[in-house]
């Protein structure tokens, strides 16, 4: 018994001993270099130089953030005020006046630091001079960075998230470590010679980046073409197979690392126009006739159009009101030359309720899902159901106006129902929060569906958006050397005037390519002429450009 007992106690000795020699082999091995940066950083006295943030990046792992480089010069007061030579010099180099720079080095021994040119960077480093360093760092946004509406911007010293992302996910972008510049301080808090100065460098431990849905390629032809062709709008590319938005784009646009020009700035850049909501107009068709094929309506159904309508006195003009109307047509041919007369007539049989319940279940008047990962969005507006509704009030519902408002993301949905079969998708834009490593720390998007539409209805709106741009109103947003497309137009009035005429807002909503769709998109142009000329030309250039990239 007493030797079982000594053998025990032999073990457990041993396994102690086993264990104390794994911690210190991870103290001095693994994390002594930690332990080391920790340890100096207590006892120093320093200025921070830069502050690590997490980076933003796109669907397959590209930062939006971060592409560019800066450089910082780092003085060292003690060794330049000890070296009136090598003091001069430098003063030369940064191109300050001398007084002053001697006057800021002898405020107290703590390393001065100023941003420099890329030139005077090279400069110092080509240099043998002393008590100089220089420091390349990430410049996190510039005046070309990419979808700065989503991302948003931070305060002055890069720690703060001001808008967008930045905003949003501040507690997880502004984890990680820093740069910084400083001595070691004896027990006096004073500068020890013998040590002369230091830069702790502690970032890269716990950082954690922001991975988008988007694609940086695909939002890089969005931006570039709105550049050439949009004063002010949106542009919404939707991935129809899971709701992912690959592509979102404002316009005017603004500059992340300098947002003051902007704040004053009448056409208001800051504002993402893409998540504004707006008068739909001829673009609510789609689900004005989804509600009337659902409902069991004949597409084969004629209408007269005299160029008008006339509910009780109040005279509703069709586009075709100076040629003297369409004569009669059918849904598949109103749809496709946006005869305002038809789908006034229709709105008027298939019932106020029924068209608004299928604008519900398009998810109109409710959030598309971006709120769930963070991001403020509009649920846009739908008339009330409430009392009886008037002709004038009807026909107005039918064809996209009145009260009505959608964001262009809820548009580009809409055409996304239709393409993929009559499934609505919550809208995605927030992927996951990745680490370092792009391993997948947590997952953000959580996919979500509904039907919205059967798949019979869906392929008959197929049929009347692809006959839209062959040979009716959208014939601009045509791409037929590139898969072909599908729309529809809309140019909404929206009772603004300005310099004496009627301000519109120009539409056009569809999917690309037409025999096996993939995307869905959604151009809008305010204060447009029509969604034939603004919205559909641009349409046509996005999507062709995304084609022959072979996307």
């Amino acid at each position: 018994m007493q030797i079982r007992r000594l053998k025990a106690c032999r073990f457990v000795f041993l396994f102690l001993l086993i264990m104390i020699a794994v911690k210190l082999f991870n103290i001095q091995a693994i994390t002594g270099q930690q332990y080391s940066t920790e340890a100096a950083m207590q006892q120093s006295r320093n200025r921070i130089i830069y502050r690590e943030r997490g980076d933003i990046l796109d669907r397959n792992g590209i930062s939006f953030t971060g592409r560019d480089t800066y450089w910082k010069a780092i003085l060292q007061p003690v060794t330049l005020l000890n070296n009136p030579n090598a003091l001069r010099i430098i003063t030369d180099v940064l191109g300050f006046d001398a007084a002053y720079l001697k006057e800021q080095l002898s405020k107290d021994n703590l390393p001065y630091i100023t941003n420099i040119t890329a030139a005077q960077a090279r400069a110092i480093s080509d240099s043998s001079l002393t008590g100089i360093s220089v420091i390349d760092l990430r410049k996190r946004y510039n005046e070309h960075t990419l979808a700065a509406h989503i991302l948003g911007y931070v305060d002055e010293s890069g720690a703060e998230g001001l808008a967008g992302i930045e905003k949003a996910y501040q507690n997880t972008l502004k984890r990680g470590g820093g740069v910084y510049a400083g001595i070691l301080a004896d027990a006096g808090n004073s500068y020890m010679d013998e040590f002369g100065y230091r830069i702790w460098n502690s970032m890269g431990k716990e950082r954690l980046n922001i991975q988008l849905t988007l694609d940086y390629h695909l939002q890089s032809i969005v931006e570039s073409t709105m550049d050439r062709m949009v004063d002010k709008g949106a542009v919404v590319l939707l991935d129809i197979l899971n709701g992912d938005i690959l592509a979102i784009s404002s316009r005017p646009d603004f500059n992340p690392s300098n947002i003051n020009p902007s704040l004053s700035d009448e056409e208001q850049p800051l504002f993402n126009r893409a998540l504004g909501t707006y008068i739909p107009g001829s673009i609510f068709k789609m689900i004005t006739a989804a509600a009337a094929l659902e409902n069991n309506f004949s597409p084969d159904v004629m209408y007269n159009c005299p160029g008008y309508v006339d509910l009780g006195g109040l005279k509703m003009k069709c586009t075709s009101y100076d040629e003297g109307g369409h004569g009669n047509i059918n849904m598949v041919q109103a749809f496709a030359r946006s005869c305002n007369s038809y789908f006034i007539n229709l709105g008027m049989e298939v019932g106020r309720d029924k068209i608004l319940a299928m604008a519900d279940k398009f998810g109109l008047g409710r959030k598309t899902g971006l709120e769930n990962e963070g991001i403020e969005e509009s649920a846009g507006i739908l008339p009330s159901y409430i009392g009886n509704a008037s002709p004038a009030e009807i026909g107005n519902i039918s064809i996209g106006q009145g009260e009505i408002l959608v964001s262009p993301i809820q548009a580009a949905n809409i055409a996304s129902v239709i393409a993929n079969g009559g499934l609505l998708h919550d809208v995605s834009l927030i992927k996951a929060i990745v680490n370092s490593q792009g391993e997948k720390v947590r997952n953000v998007s959580v996919p979500k569906w509904s039907r919205a539409i059967s798949k019979e209805t869906a392929a008959a709106l197929q049929g009347m958006m692809l006959l839209t741009v062959q040979s009716g109103t959208g014939k601009w947003a045509d791409i037929g050397g590139h898969g072909g497309s599908a729309g529809k137009t809309g140019s909404a009035e929206t009772g603004w005037v300005k310099d004496n005429r009627n301000i519109l807002h120009a539409w056009f909503s569809g999917y690309f390519p037409v025999d096996c769709p993939r995307y869905a998109l959604c151009v809008f142009i305010e204060d447009g002429q029509s969604g034939s000329s603004s919205a559909a030309p641009i349409f046509a250039e996005i999507s062709a450009q995304i084609m022959d990239a072979g996307f």
